[in-house]
């Protein structure tokens, strides 16, 4: 199974879920207290997820995704 980290450009340390959703505005539909986390959609495209499943699409460039394990 491959896990992946997300790392925030702006910071260059590991993506805040909370602070992203509470902060930005292309994330602002989301629930900062109740974050899900990251998800690689099937193009490859990044999507942040509440636990109430609504979701943001991240902007382009905005973070790196870090593969770790097998495929």
């Amino acid at each position: 199974m491959r896990t992946f980290r997300v790392i925030d450009k702006l910071t260059g340390e590991e993506a805040d879920v909370k602070q992203i959703a509470f902060n930005e505005d292309w994330a602002r539909g989301l629930i900062w207290c109740d974050m899900e986390g990251f998800y690689v959609g099937e193009e490859g495209t990044l999507i942040l997820v509440d636990e109430c499943g609504e979701f943001a699409y991240c902007p382009p460039d905005r973070f790196e995704v870090l593969w770790e394990g097998v495929e």
